[in-house]
């Protein structure tokens, strides 16, 4: 058991630091922009060009999550990890390369496409980016089925919490990684020491996660998977952050994208073609599911109603947190007309307990359960919102400091309460696409959220901005005019963002119900089983989902 028990904490060590290093990869290259613009000779009118070298890390990252959760359900974790590492590896070493790829590979075959060809190298950095994340973005699903795989029902929830506790800490501390390698080397440096990095995570994964449990009957009766639905799928996941990044006709930046061949009004485009493949994706899982085949989300999850409500939890915090992570540095910009350093520093209020909380918070779903962890979280994470509309025109940092204290744990005691009741919801053979699913709601959260909230928000704010009158007495060239002006912006920019706080509040108490159907249970004084008794009856695979013996649920686990 001592042994055993070895194992599985040195196979959650390898899985962690995979996780903290493509993480960090998500934000690292946020203080290197500005020498990054420099190198690739992006010129100011085309700054929003930049945005994408981001934008393109998150789309990769998003779309292929669910596809690798379901991977490594098949296939093992350890294989899944090493490849996509591996192309994570590969990733790293084309944004290393990218400028001297834009010269030696201009792309003019792309010549009069919506591709802008002007910056190949930023191109090629994009290009990089996207290929990156394609193999960071299956390491965190796959990392929480590997940690469901070791750990019984009784420690999932601390041992979860720890790898939201990584990601989180990750992201946090990128962009001051970034800025050290940047300060010493050059910003290629960030993606080169990727590669040795890597190196030695893949030996860790390799000596200590276990390969394909041979008696995995998924792995025995053809090794499936849905690569058409995957496809279906990124692509519904693209036209969606393509088509909501903005807004009617605020929508993402126009990166690499040519004005003259395309304008904004494609973005509808993209959301209808969003929903119509979605309508097709969602036929072809049930199609599949209904014929006995393995597809790559299997609709019958949602019938339970911890795991759907796991899931709409998910989806709601990701739009109520992405809120926070850019309105907050925003209205430091222009309400309280700080620098970056200040906007960073408030903003530091809140990440740095996010990772706080994601660690308590799976250690209390072991004692008051999964549903009042999570309730907590929401709670606290919606007085953090509540405090945030206070903010007053001046600044007033102990209450700037406090709701973003009871923002950032209260974002963080949720993570663990979610993961946790996901897994637990299904089988064994099942915990790489219940872990993806809940991952990527959050994703597609913070894409709905962001377009949603800030559509709102900017047209609120132009319907202010049209109300103001010119006093009598003043003219619009006296510098009088100037100060009035500029004091009505700044009045009406704060009455937004604490419009959009209150609404991402509100956001947070709509979890709520949905979190009162988490996971009740007290695992705490539930065994907690190795690897080796912790694998459910794979005769209960054979049956249809929704129908499997007590010994496939997650509170059927016994020793045997």
């Amino acid at each position: 058991m001592a042994t055993k028990r070895h194992a599985a904490r040195l196979a959650l060590f390898a899985v962690c630091v995979s996780v903290f290093l493509t993480a960090l990869d998500q934000t690292v290259v946020v203080t290197a922009l500005p020498q990054v613009i420099t190198d690739l000779h992006i010129p100011p009118t085309q700054l929003d060009h930049a945005a994408w070298i981001v934008s393109g890390y998150l789309l990769g990252y998003v779309i292929v999550m669910p596809l690798m959760g379901r991977v490594s359900d098949l296939y093992g974790r350890r294989l899944v990890l090493i490849i996509c590492l591996s192309i994570f590896a590969l990733g790293s070493l084309l944004c290393a390369l990218a400028p001297q790829l834009g010269r030696w590979w201009p792309l003019d075959f792309l010549q009069g496409s919506v591709i802008d060809i002007h910056y190949p190298g930023l191109v090629w950095l994009v290009l990089a980016r996207f290929i990156q994340a394609a193999g960071g973005g299956a390491v965190v699903p796959v990392a929480m089925a590997v940690a469901a795989d070791f750990y019984g029902v009784g420690h999932r929830g601390i041992v979860l919490g720890l790898i939201g506790m990584v990601t989180e800490a990750g992201g946090m501390l990128g962009p001051l990684y970034g800025s050290l390698l940047v300060q010493h080397w050059n910003w290629p440096a960030i993606f080169y020491v990727n590669i040795p990095l890597v190196a030695l995570i893949m030996l860790l994964i390799f000596l200590y996660v276990p390969p394909s449990d041979q008696d995995n009957p998924v792995t025995t009766t053809g090794r499936r998977i849905d690569w058409f639905g995957a496809l279906v799928l990124g692509t519904v996941l693209l036209c969606l952050s393509l088509g909501l990044s903005q807004g009617a006709a605020q929508f993402i930046p126009q990166p690499l994208i040519n004005t003259s061949t395309t304008t904004v009004t494609h973005n509808y485009w993209f959301v209808l073609a969003a929903l119509l493949l979605l309508a097709i994706f969602v036929f072809l899982q049930w199609y599949l599911s209904r014929h006995g085949r393995w597809p790559l989300i299997e609709l019958d999850l949602f019938k339970r109603p911890a795991f759907s409500a796991a899931a709409l939890v998910s989806l709601l915090i990701g739009a109520a947190l992405i809120i926070a992570m850019v309105d907050i540095p925003i209205f430091f910009l222009t309400v309280y007309d700080g620098d970056s350093l200040e906007s960073g520093l408030a903003l530091l209020r809140l990440t740095a307990l996010i990772p706080v909380g994601a660690l308590l918070g799976g250690w209390l779903c072991g004692r008051i359960t999964c549903r009042w962890t999570a309730v907590a979280g929401l709670l606290l994470a919606a007085l953090g919102f509540w405090l945030m509309h206070l903010w007053p025109l001046s600044r007033d940092w102990n209450l700037i400091t406090i709701s973003a204290f009871c923002g950032g744990l209260g974002f963080g005691l949720v993570i663990a309460p979610i993961s946790t009741t996901a897994v637990n919801a299904v089988g064994t053979w099942r915990l790489g696409m219940a872990s993806s699913i809940v991952t990527i709601l959050r994703m597609i959260g913070m894409i709905l959220g962001l377009a949603a909230l800030t559509s709102w928000g900017l047209a609120r704010f132009r319907a202010s901005v049209a109300l103001f009158t010119v006093p009598a007495g003043v003219t619009t060239l006296s510098p009088e005019y100037n100060t009035l002006y500029f004091r009505y912006i700044t009045i009406a920019a704060h009455d937004v963002y604490g419009s959009t706080f209150l609404a991402a509040g509100i956001l947070c108490l709509l979890a709520l119900l949905p979190a009162l159907l988490l996971e009740g249970i007290n695992t705490h004084n539930i065994p907690s089983q190795e690897q080796s008794s912790d694998q459910l009856n794979p005769t209960s695979l054979k049956q249809p989902i929704g129908q499997e013996s007590e010994a496939s649920s997650s509170y059927g686990h016994r020793k045997k």
